[in-house]
């Protein structure tokens, strides 16, 4: 078959039955177009698949027919004009289509309700007023609105918005809480309803019309200086009672009488007239320890405040005056939730000055000051703790027990406690009941300890968890660095004992008291460790916080 043949056969196929026609494809786009008049449709098929969606006039037509409210209609006709209202839009679309088809009205009285909201838009009165009957013994400018409403009834509207609406129409809840805005608006021009950071949170429930309230926290800012010892930073609940109120604690439930976070919230909660408070301190100090300069940040929330306005410089006055010189306050500025996170999460350095009684040390104790720190233990996390047998006590020897022992476990006896172990029994027994003599190391003089004290600074200490709060902390060795020392002396006391005197700054977590007197060697190097004397600590001021 030559190549003509072929290409003569191939369009017989082409045109075979459905290939062939009167017109070309292309003559579409061009050919004689007679616009459509926008008029309504007389007459539908009943087959949803044939019914069209707005705003096509046909699907409009629909809306009406099925008895669609005319705040529905306005919502989801696709017609609506800018600013213009919902109900507005529906009106005038009802009427539009009523002019063209009387017996439409009939179908619609024999509806007995909106099938998108079931007439949920003619109670937004009622909500609306419920809602704020709610929030009337509120004080708030912050408004953020919820609607709760059945699973079944937003998935049933969900699926006829998208059937028969117009692309792009708004949900009903959203649409619902709109319209309970503009009607809260207008009745409080000074609140702003908003989808963030609200004072008030008001949840509604379209069953039960019962409103639920979140009363957002306020916060406020400030610097405590802590003017007398002996008053923890926050309520320490009765060891005994667990805060259940007993004859030990007068029936407070607390430990202390007071704290700083008593003394500042409890004013508060009477100004604010809220139920609780929360405090949030930038690092503590020990209950013995007094806080000084410009005091430490603090954060305070009051929970569930009825009131958010006040005079904060009246605040100040009002809490000082109640602390009657226990605690001062400055700075006092609202604040806010993110505050609180800068607050715990920055590590600010910290000035002290500590006084600490200087006395004889034992040889055997300044071998366990400076013995190698060994690493803690992995504390074996996600496994059952197991409980620390006790350090087996060192029995206590009499003339009679000895006496009934062979002289060979007497000379075992010596050894352990570095005695001599040649003599008599009787010896023996006389030298294991004597007293043991001890050896103490010399005292540096006055300017030997300033010396020490002031190369302390730039000393980078190594600190393992102290054991006054192992029970709380994770036993760690951190390092951490002395700045710089300042303002040290050493004089003689009305007894005759030296007393040293110090001024350090510290990086933030700083065991400063363990820098003294060194825990027992977890804390390397220690002004005890270097002065090879013995420190007690006798007070400790925090001096400034330093995190501006």
């Amino acid at each position: 078959m030559t190549k003509e043949e072929l290409e003569e056969d191939w369009l017989q196929y082409a045109n075979a039955g459905f290939g062939s026609t009167d017109y070309s494809l292309w003559d579409e786009g061009v050919g004689d177009q007679t616009a459509e008049p926008n008029v309504l449709p007389e007459q539908l098929e009943t087959g949803d698949e044939e019914i069209p969606s707005a705003p096509k006039p046909g699907g409009i037509k629909h809306l009406v027919r099925i008895g669609s409210c005319e705040t529905c209609l306005g919502r989801l006709s696709g017609k609506m004009r800018h600013g213009q209202e919902m109900k507005d839009s529906g009106i005038e679309l009802l009427t539009e289509v009523l002019e063209h088809d009387m017996e439409l009205s009939a179908q619609r009285d024999a509806i007995e309700m909106c099938p998108f909201c079931e007439d949920l838009f003619e109670e937004v009165d009622l909500l609306t007023s419920l809602i704020d009957e709610s929030c009337q013994p509120y004080e708030y400018q912050r408004l953020q609105l919820g609607i709760k409403m059945p699973k079944d009834q937003i998935e049933q509207e969900e699926y006829l918005r998208k059937r028969f609406g117009a692309g792009g129409s708004p949900a009903i809840k959203q649409s619902i809480v709109e319209r309970i805005s503009k009607n809260l608006i207008e009745s409080k021009p000074s609140i702003k309803i908003v989808s963030e950071k609200p004072e008030i949170m008001a949840l509604i429930d379209v069953l039960t019309l019962n409103v639920e309230l979140d009363i957002r926290s306020h916060y406020l800012y400030g610097r405590y200086r802590k003017l007398e010892r002996e008053i923890p930073q926050t309520r320490w609940p009765c060891r005994v009672c667990k805060e259940r109120g007993c004859e030990k604690c007068n029936g407070t439930g607390q430990q202390y009488p007071h704290s700083v976070q008593s003394l500042i919230g409890d004013p508060l909660i009477e100004i604010y007239d809220s139920t609780e408070h929360a405090f949030h301190g930038m690092g503590r100090e020990d209950i013995d320890v007094r806080c000084l300069g410009r005091g430490r940040p603090f954060v305070i929330e009051l929970k569930n405040p009825k009131k958010r306005t006040f005079d904060l410089d009246l605040i100040e006055k009002i809490i000082n005056e109640k602390a009657e010189s226990a605690i001062e306050v400055n700075s006092i500025r609202l604040s806010n939730r993110n505050e609180v996170v800068r607050i715990k999460d920055t590590p600010a350095e910290k000035s002290y000055t500590i006084r600490f009684l200087i006395s004889e040390l034992e040889a055997s104790e300044y071998e366990i000051l400076t013995k190698k720190l060994d690493p803690p233990k992995p504390s074996g996390r996600g496994r059952r703790r197991q409980q620390k047998r006790p350090a087996p006590k060192e029995p206590i020897h009499t003339l009679e027990s000895l006496q009934d022992l062979k002289k060979d476990m007497l000379v075992e006896i010596c050894v352990k406690q570095g005695l001599p172990k040649t003599g008599t029994k009787a010896a023996l027994i006389e030298r294991i009941l004597s007293p043991k003599e001890k050896t103490f190391l010399s005292l540096p003089d006055l300017s030997q300890i300033t010396d020490i004290m002031a190369n302390f600074s730039g000393q980078t200490l190594e600190q393992r968890t102290p054991k006054r709060v192992a029970h709380r902390r994770a036993d760690l060795i951190r390092k951490k660095k002395v700045i710089e020392t300042y303002d040290f002396y050493a004089e003689l006391n009305e007894l005759n004992q030296i007393e040293g005197q110090m001024s350090l700054r510290c990086e933030s977590g700083t065991y400063v008291k363990e820098a003294i007197h060194g825990d027992g060697g977890y804390t390397q190097p220690s002004i005890s460790s270097l002065l090879k004397a013995k420190c007690d600590v006798i007070w400790l001021d925090v001096a400034e916080i330093h995190s501006d």
